[in-house]
């Protein structure tokens, strides 16, 4: 007997080719058979008639990693239909560990993570062997290692280049994850330590990484004004390498920048042309989000974010900053691609009254210089605090999004509680509904049938991460499906209420065992790590 049996579905095996009618049978947490027929007896059968059936979704870019370990279910990433993550991303991992380590990753995640046990588990993991033997998975997994946890476990937080020894450390860290199954690794190149890291330097490390048939992932140096420069240099370093390149959620920021994706998508296209993968992820929303002190000058980083926070309570030094920031920093210039009106509060510490309000408002509110309330704000909440920046235009998204080569990354994490649908603020959107977002405006859009979108969020994704045995319907692979119907994928939630539910996913198994149900989590915790190369 079966355990599950999915009748009269539309089946899309993750491949591209258009779907056909057909049952599929899972036992054991395997897919057992995929037949136009299937009569047998299982323990339930779920029926998918007017539903397409597909592989169960990959998120190209995700930040699970940083908040699994606190028992999250990743329940807001089931139910968008993702049974796959790749972690570590943004040169940010929680292996290696290095004093601040979580004062690092919360530049990327924000205040919600990380808690008290999470940073004193993680104190410990000082290689990746040692952080893999604590897992406990919602959605399987693959890991990057992270260029900034690396660099920082050999250099802490310097903007030195590092010696010929130092480098020889580096690249040993490097090796070691990547023999214990990293798909790659990834920089964060606007994010301290990973910022510090010269090309040469990151050539050397990804050619480690090339050694092992892994791919080099970056959060690429500038998304405005340097966006071509730091597209060319992503590519640079992979052809340099010998190794694979996949752009973090491609954008092109700043109104001024409109319309650069026409060249960087050529770039991709004339580096594949001559041999060198290169592929990108997005997330199809106008704001990004990180955390405000990312757009504090670089240059004051190399103590931490906790030393910055300190020092900016002094007269002085806040006149020394906003002298740089009105001057124009190099590369990455949130306040100046957003401005204090297209800063909007996510996520704060110690001032929740002010999420969902501006940086504008607040100063307007305090009757204050902006510059003096966004410093007052960062003292306040400790520097913990989680903004959406309103960096893009329609255009060069939606160019992007058609883009075949571009497949989908929440840059997100496993939220740790469930909140209710009208709960104002909290986090972006694209933690909740980025996979039906993406889908919806795909099929509204008319940017491609229904087989390639799926292509590119099941059997491409899983092809960029050199996972085997994820990413397509097939007899023999881990049963990680999800049944959908196309026709009402989509969101309900916007910036101010991001924890409204998604509409159209039905169903969701994770390796064979029921995930979601009629469109919400069932709790169940059926995950793995998936190893680079290594079929599941």
């Amino acid at each position: 007997m079966y355990d599950f049996l999915i009748k009269n579905g539309m089946v899309l095996d993750g491949t591209g080719t258009p779907a056909v009618r057909a049952d599929i049978a899972v036992k054991d947490g395997k897919v057992a058979l995929v037949a136009p027929e299937i009569n047998e007896p299982a323990g339930r059968v779920l029926d998918a008639k007017g539903l397409f059936v597909s592989p169960g979704f990959v998120d190209n870019h995700s930040h699970g990693d940083m908040t699994f370990l606190a028992g999250t279910s990743a329940f807001n990433y089931l139910e968008q239909g993702i049974t796959c993550e790749i972690a570590g991303q943004c040169g940010s991992s929680p292996a290696p560990s290095h004093p601040g380590s979580f004062n690092d990753a919360e530049l990327i995640v924000g205040e919600s993570f990380p808690t008290e046990e999470m940073m004193r588990v993680c104190d410990t993991f000082t290689s990746f062997s040692q952080y893999v033997d604590k897992m406990e998975l919602g959605t399987n997994m693959a890991f990057l290692v992270g260029h900034g946890s690396v660099r920082a476990r050999v250099m802490g937080h310097t903007d030195a280049e590092p010696t010929p020894e130092q480098l020889e450390q580096m690249k040993a860290i490097v090796d070691e994850a990547m023999s214990c199954g990293c798909v790659g690794m990834s920089t964060g190149l606007i994010y301290p330590p990973s910022i510090y890291g010269k090309t040469p330097e990151l050539i050397e490390l990804a050619k480690v990484v090339a050694k092992h048939g892994g791919v080099y992932t970056s959060h690429i140096r500038g998304e405005g004004d340097t966006l071509i420069e730091a597209v060319a240099e992503a590519i640079e370093i992979g052809e340099k390498a010998g190794c694979a390149v996949h752009i973090s959620h491609h954008k092109v920021a700043g109104k001024k920048n409109r319309g650069k994706s026409v060249q960087t998508l050529r770039m991709i296209d004339e580096a594949n042309a001559r041999g060198i993968r290169v592929t990108g992820d997005q997330y199809p929303y106008l704001a990004g989000c990180t955390g405000l002190i990312s757009a504090m000058p670089p240059q004051y980083m190399t103590e931490g974010p906790d030393a910055f926070v300190k020092r900016i309570t002094q007269r002085a030094f806040r006149d020394e900053v906003t002298a740089v920031l009105k001057a124009g920093l190099p590369g990455e210039n949130l306040l100046r691609d957003c401005g204090f009106e297209g800063c909007l509060i996510l996520g704060a510490l110690t001032t929740p009254e002010y999420i969902g309000k501006t940086l504008a408002d607040v100063a307007q509110m305090w009757n204050m210089d902006p510059y003096e309330a966004m410093y007052d704000l960062l003292v306040r909440n400790e520097g913990r605090m989680n903004m959406a920046f309103f960096q893009q235009n329609d255009e060069d998204m939606m160019r992007i999004l058609a883009h075949p080569r571009i497949t989908s990354g929440s840059d997100w994490w496993h939220e740790p509680v469930r909140h209710s649908a009208d709960k104002l603020g909290g986090a972006h959107p694209r933690g909740m509904a980025t996979l039906p977002r993406h889908l919806r405006l795909v099929r509204e859009n008319n940017l491609m049938p229904v087989e390639k979108a799926i292509y590119r969020v099941t059997g491409m994704a899983a092809e960029i991460c050199g996972v085997p045995g994820i990413g397509y319907l097939r007899e023999g692979y881990d049963a990680n499906i999800c049944v959908f119907d196309w026709e009402n994928l989509g969101e309900t939630n916007d910036y101010l209420h991001p924890y409204a539910p998604n509409t159209g996913i039905r169903y969701v198994l994770v390796n064979g065992r029921l995930a979601v149900e009629d469109g919400v989590a069932t709790g169940v915790k059926a995950g793995k790590r998936l190893i680079h190369g290594e079929k599941k």
